[in-house]
């Protein structure tokens, strides 16, 4: 039977793969923390944030087993016993259901009823002034997403600029390849493999263009398997991709193929990786006109094999 033949309507693919991600989470029923991080790398959650989460879910459980002991404390008491214990069960349960994450209650977070109605709720909080710096330099080339959508710039100052994919269509109508532009956004942790800045606004230099960053007014679609391809690259490094923390999570050869790996890979490329390194890889990506990106399944540096494998990590 050739696969390659099938078709899937494209009403349907988006039940494809949320059955498929549910059948897979059978078969799959724990995960290593480090598994989390990748995962959550590949959407920008800081892993200090999957950290954070962890530890509420284990204050969640926590609070229920506490709740399920009193309750059968309850069960098992009678008389002045039991209403004690019902009692605190109920105080228990008021105040945990009326706090916020920062431990007070909503009542705190509530506008004064003394203050006039304008000033409660009719009149919108005023928005903080935009923060971030202004950067300047030339295009390189474009930064591209896994799906080959162009999501930033490279510029030749070795900074690299990352910008929401779904304005990919605006972004390369403005800026191409040896144009001029200035940078306005947050930048990332500055290391010796460079720095990523997110930016909230891009212009043209020459043109005076201005590309102000934009929330999706649409769902992404999910990807299309026929755009992605298996292929092997190599040459020498020239410039090594970083995160917003500073973490190695690619590399830019010298034809010009971006080469993307996980981060926990690149802890392992900090202390040896310099710009000229041989950099061979094999693995699935997108070619098109704005260049080729490369998902790497095998990758050696200066002859020595890189392994791609998360370590496994036990959470208590």
């Amino acid at each position: 039977m050739n696969n390659s033949k099938i078709r899937i309507p494209k009403e349907i693919a988006p039940d494809v793969f949320a059955l498929a991600a549910q059948l897979y989470a059978q078969e799959n029923q724990d995960y290593s923390l480090e598994e989390i991080m990748q995962a959550g790398a590949e959407v920008q959650i800081p892993p200090e944030v999957i950290q954070q989460a962890i530890q509420q879910i284990q204050a969640k459980q926590i609070r229920a087993s506490d709740r399920q002991r009193k309750l059968k404390l309850i069960l098992t008491s009678g008389g002045i016993g039991a209403a004690i214990a019902l009692f605190g069960f109920w105080t228990y349960n008021t105040v945990a259901s009326n706090a916020t994450p920062s431990g007070r209650s909503l009542e705190a977070n509530l506008p004064s009823p003394n203050l006039p109605n304008a000033n409660r709720l009719d009149i919108p909080p005023e928005l903080p002034p935009a923060t971030g710096t202004t950067f300047t330099g030339e295009v390189k080339q474009y930064l591209l997403n896994p799906e080959g959508k162009v999501d930033g710039l490279l510029l030749n100052n070795g900074l690299q600029v990352k910008f929401p994919p779904h304005m990919a269509d605006s972004l390369v109508g403005m800026i191409t390849p040896n144009t001029k532009v200035s940078i306005f956004g947050d930048p990332g942790f500055s290391t010796r493999f460079g720095q990523e800045v997110r930016a909230k606004k891009i212009t043209n230099s020459q043109t005076g263009q201005t590309l102000v960053e934009q929330p999706p007014t649409t769902a992404p679609q999910p990807p299309t398997l026929s755009n992605y391809s298996t292929f092997s690259a190599e040459g020498t490094a020239q410039n090594w991709l970083v995160g917003h923390r500073g973490e190695i999570n690619g590399v830019i050869i010298s034809n010009g193929t971006i080469v993307k790996f996980p981060p926990h890979v690149g802890e392992q490329l900090a202390t040896m990786g310099n710009m000229g390194d041989k950099i061979q890889a094999k693995g699935f990506g997108t070619r098109n006109r704005y260049g080729q990106i490369l998902e790497a399944t095998a990758l050696s540096v200066n002859g020595q094999p890189v392994s791609l494998q998360p370590k496994a990590i036990t959470v208590p």
